[in-house]
């Protein structure tokens, strides 16, 4: 079983249309009517490395992203194999890692190395916590600026429950932290959902390793074909999103598994309520200050919206998927991957190597 990593080759360029100085007033009021995608980090085109302000840094496949309290924003640049931070101060700086140094290194936090970071959680006390996939672990990021393995063996895949290096997984992907410093993580290729203690104890939450398909219930009587993406509630409710089940799970904290949206097994594009919306590979997923969650809908180029009132609705994107377009909304998303709600209403999704801005016509405020 293999999950497509979407890398995308650095010499394939697709254009965005940029807003024009130009344009006319009763288009540009067309545009705010509608809402608009536009760029906010980094360019749409080919995948490099580039630091400085926001419109000077290049990324390269960025994916999973998380907001700390502060307000900066830190992002997984997957080919780049560093953890990134968007600042406060409108600069892109390398949290850890070194830029294409594929490997598995522990120790202070710009001579660590990733192989292929995917997602990023930050704890209340400014702790990171990072996916990485290719050595099958979940990486820590102290406040101190040190990397250490939090749970899993380096470059060893598997499963097991236990303590720290003795836990094993298969291709961890979407992960978050509670307010008790619990991570909980998206053990793809192992189609479980696992818990990771505060003291680093792994346990399974949910789903039977190896054994994938669709099934609600509790604990190791539910069943997951490939969980990918993420996210806790307010409550600390978990959302899951299946790429191969084409739906968005929900676990309470006792490991009960339903299904919240989208129809199992049954790919494809439709709005409507959460019974009968239909998903396509479904990736990141996060909530929005309005209670909404918003998911990347990456195999229909899409990013969608689920109302607390469980309508399913598209925020950006046409299904077209051959560029990324910026201007009014519904314009055009590539491979959408990582979904990041702000508290301003607006959303950030990365698309084609660049970081875009969603700002909907009714912005997702409380």
């Amino acid at each position: 079983m293999q999950r497509r990593h979407f890398i995308q080759s650095a010499g394939a360029l697709a254009l965005g249309t940029a807003l024009s100085p130009l344009i006319s007033q009763t288009a540009f009021a067309a545009m705010q009517a509608a809402g608009t995608l536009e760029v906010f980090a980094g360019a749409i085109g080919p995948g490099m490395y580039n630091g400085g302000d926001f419109a000077q840094a290049r990324f390269h496949d960025p994916r999973g992203m998380a907001l700390d309290a502060q307000g900066n924003i830190f992002v997984a640049d997957y080919v780049n194999s560093v953890v990134r931070k968007l600042g406060t101060d409108g600069q892109v700086s390398i949290v850890a890692g070194q830029v294409e140094q594929r490997d598995a290194r522990n120790g202070p936090a710009l001579q660590a190395r990733f192989y292929s970071p995917e997602c990023v959680a930050v704890a209340t006390d400014g702790t990171l916590f990072v996916s990485d996939s290719g050595s099958n672990t979940v990486r820590r990021i102290s406040r101190e600026g040190r990397v250490s393995t939090l749970a899993g063996k380096l470059e060893v895949e598997g499963f097991a429950d236990g303590t720290g290096q003795q836990a094993r997984f298969n291709h961890p992907v979407g992960l978050d932290v509670n307010a008790k410093g619990v991570v909980y993580v998206a053990d793809a290729y192992n189609s479980t959902v696992r818990r990771i203690s505060a003291k680093g104890v792994v346990s399974t939450l949910a789903g039977s390793p190896g054994d994938t398909g669709w099934r609600d219930g509790r604990g190791a009587q539910a069943r997951f074909n490939t969980p990918v993406g993420l996210t806790l509630d307010a409550q600390g409710q978990i959302y899951v999103s299946e790429y191969f089940n084409n739906v968005i799970r929900k676990i309470t904290p006792d490991g009960t598994v339903t299904t919240f949206a989208g129809k199992p097994g049954k790919g494809g594009f439709a709005d409507g309520n959460v019974g009968e919306a239909l998903f396509l590979h479904p990736q990141t997923l996060s909530f929005a200050p309005d209670g909404s969650l918003i998911v990347a809908d990456t195999g229909n180029n899409r990013v969608r919206r689920i109302s607390p009132q469980g309508e399913v609705s598209t925020l950006a994107g046409t299904g077209a998927g051959e560029k990324v377009t910026t201007g009014a909304l519904p314009a055009e998303l590539h491979l959408p991957y990582g979904v990041l709600a702000l508290a301003d209403g607006s959303v950030l999704v990365t698309g084609l190597n660049a970081i875009l801005r969603i700002q909907p016509s009714k912005l997702l405020k409380a």
